[in-house]
């Protein structure tokens, strides 16, 4: 198996790949080509999992008003 030797990582990036290596149960090499592997080879989108997060993130918004009379209150009240 081929050799790659990375140089020049800035110390907040190596710390961040050293904890996502703990939290991944990895090493920090095991990381790193898990990583690249997933950017070359990245899997097929599961919309329906993809539309439960987005809803779930929305459920914490709670009611959104886009009536026009809001619309209308939020751009004036940039304008101050």
């Amino acid at each position: 198996m081929p050799n790659l030797a990375l140089r020049g990582i800035p110390p907040h990036l190596h710390r961040e790949l050293k904890a996502a290596a703990v939290r991944n149960h990895r090493s920090l090499n095991g990381e790193i080509v898990a990583r690249l592997e997933a950017s070359v080879r990245p899997q097929p989108l599961d919309v329906e999992a993809f539309l439960r997060r987005i809803e779930r993130r929305y459920e914490t918004l709670g009611p959104v008003d886009l009536s026009e009379e809001n619309l209308q209150r939020l751009r004036d009240a940039g304008r101050r």
